[in-house]
């Protein structure tokens, strides 16, 4: 099985391939680039970026993602309606959106916009393509392995409670990438671009690349449609 997982990492995207006992950590300039050399021949490609956008109300996906964070929920942010998501200006953008637009909603509507095209225009990318988070994929796999909250990844501590799961979870994937975190910690200086700054990243795109090699998810919310693509897949309870 060739299982992906893909995080924006504020110039690029990181990739993660787990196939069969092979790790393979890079980036990529586009969605376009991380589908033509990694996704096509993937069973699954999982993405930290919206699939699926709402014409007006806010998603049910993330307010169930939320509600399983607990409080950790604000790294759950709202997801701009797609008239938002498809304005030039910012003003422009925040009156689509009902008055309110966060920084942060703000600052990743490049990246919802290019995932939408993206889907838009290679649509047999969708049997392959899913919305994930990371912390709901943490959260998920922390309980599987009966391991403590992992807190913040912005410290260090967090980052290492996080390799710590992937590691129970998986020791021979977990292992590829603490040797790869703990060589960018040593040396952050790296040709695919991938600075030390940028590791918790790296850690998001790996949790997301083994959900994607389990197969079978859990989807949030529970109650959804059949073919809603408003969802946000994770680990299921003993995949």
């Amino acid at each position: 099985m060739t299982a992906v997982g893909v995080d924006w990492a504020s110039g690029c995207w990181v990739v993660v391939v787990h196939e069969g006992d092979d790790v393979a950590i890079t980036t990529e300039p586009a969605m376009l680039n991380v589908w033509r050399e990694h996704g096509r021949a993937a069973d699954a490609v999982l993405v930290d970026v919206p699939v699926g956008l709402p014409e007006t109300a806010s998603r049910a996906c993330d307010r169930a993602a939320a509600s399983l964070l607990g409080e950790r929920h604000s790294s759950v942010f709202d997801v701009p309606c797609r008239a938002a998501v498809e304005a030039d200006d910012y003003e422009v953008a925040r009156a689509e959106n009902g008055g309110r637009l966060g920084s942060q909603s703000w600052g990743l509507v490049p990246r919802i916009r290019e995932v939408d095209c993206f889907l838009d225009a290679r649509p047999e990318a969708e049997a392959q393509v899913f919305e994930s988070h990371p912390e709901v994929c943490y959260a998920a796999f922390a309980a599987r392995v009966d391991a403590d909250d992992p807190g913040s990844k912005r410290e260090t501590e967090g980052l290492d409670a996080r390799l710590a799961i992937l590691d129970a979870v998986d020791e021979g994937f977990g292992e590829r990438i603490r040797g790869f975190v703990e060589d960018r910690r040593a040396d952050p200086q790296w040709h695919h671009r991938i600075q030390s700054g940028r590791l918790d990243d790296v850690l998001d795109a790996a949790v997301l690349a083994l959900t994607a090699k389990e197969g079978s998810f859990g989807v949030l919310p529970a109650d959804r449609d059949a073919d809603d693509r408003q969802v946000i897949v994770y680990p299921g309870d003993g995949a």
